[in-house]
């Protein structure tokens, strides 16, 4: 045991050791963690000469963005790594960028840089098919000025921000990311975080939203849908003038709901300890149960049915 304890120390005190050592060489280098980087940067453009439809991308820690063309062709800008070019190119009817295989082995090159490598993508047109990116750890901005037929997002830890609209299916997800949706429409729209947070605004959705956030928080308004689903655990979710013809369904365990001046034909809430609060725009059948919260709701008897259930947290509702 003696021994088992000695060994346990010495890792201990190599840990410490090491820490220490990498403390003092950055600071001699002034905290200037260019110095550090193998890896030199330079932009090119890439110019995309073929029509078409849909877009690919897979990306590693690049920020991303799409914004229009000012003169009416098609290029890809990226700032990147000399010795590892990025590749672009259209397959059939698709635009695809992506890395080189070498590129991915790269990435303690980039790990250091302070100045984010990157890529920008002009577009001639406003209405394309489908989009699809794939990504690590990059930002994703996406501008108003497009229209798709659908578009899926995946990334790690990076932010997302979408502008545009789709005909069909909207999907976000990143696992500590913030996901930002401002002034869009779309036919569904299915957004998944961990603990990053949502800000959802202005949003057109004529067919079910789902919203699945674990312990960042989720703002919703302006947003009118058929069907709402969000489900969380430690995340709060605040909603204003959001509207559902359909049915809003929640589930939280320790975060808060709030709502402000919305509303749903049915309203299924569960929370734990997470209390629910707030104002709708119609009479309800409410029907309620918690263990030690307070209940204040309206005695109506007309309306569709609000079924609030909690542990020990308040149910507090108004009816404008």
């Amino acid at each position: 045991m003696k021994t088992m304890t000695k060994w346990i120390m010495a890792a201990i005190i190599m840990m410490v050791t090491g820490v220490l050592i990498c403390g003092a060489a950055f600071a001699v280098l002034g905290f200037d963690f260019h110095k550090l980087s193998t890896a030199e940067l330079e932009t090119n453009t890439y110019e995309v000469k073929e029509d078409f439809q849909n877009i690919t991308v897979k990306a590693d820690i690049e920020n991303i963005t799409f914004l229009p063309s000012n003169d009416g062709t098609c290029k890809v800008i990226c700032l990147e790594e000399k010795e590892y070019p990025h590749q672009v190119s259209v397959q059939g009817d698709t635009l695809t960028i992506g890395e080189n295989d070498s590129q991915k082995l790269q990435f303690f090159n980039y790990a250091v840089i302070t100045e984010s490598p990157k890529i920008e993508i002009y577009l001639p047109k406003d209405t394309y098919q489908a989009l699809s990116v794939d990504a690590s750890t990059g930002n994703i901005d996406i501008s108003k000025d497009f229209t798709f037929d659908c578009i899926s997002v995946s990334l790690d830890t990076g932010n997302i921000d979408c502008q545009a609209s789709a005909d069909g299916d909207v999907s976000m997800k990143t696992d500590t990311g913030h996901i930002v949706v401002s002034g869009v429409s779309a036919s569904t729209m299915s957004l998944t975080s961990d603990t990053g947070r949502m800000d959802i605004a202005n949003a057109e959705i004529s067919g079910d939203m789902e919203i699945r956030e674990d312990t960042g928080k989720v703002n919703m308004e302006n947003v009118t849908c058929r069907n709402l689903t969000s489900d969380g655990d430690t995340g709060s979710l605040v909603m204003t003038k959001v509207l559902a013809a359909g049915e809003f369904k929640i589930k939280r365990s320790t975060g808060k709901v709030e709502f402000n001046q919305c509303d749903a034909d049915t309203i299924y809430v569960k929370t734990n300890t997470g209390s629910v609060t707030g104002s709708l725009l119609s009479e309800k059948v409410f029907i309620t149960d918690t263990d030690t919260g307070k209940v204040d709701v309206p005695k109506t008897i007309t309306g569709g049915r609000c079924e609030i259930t909690t542990d020990t947290g308040n149910i507090i509702i108004s009816v404008e």
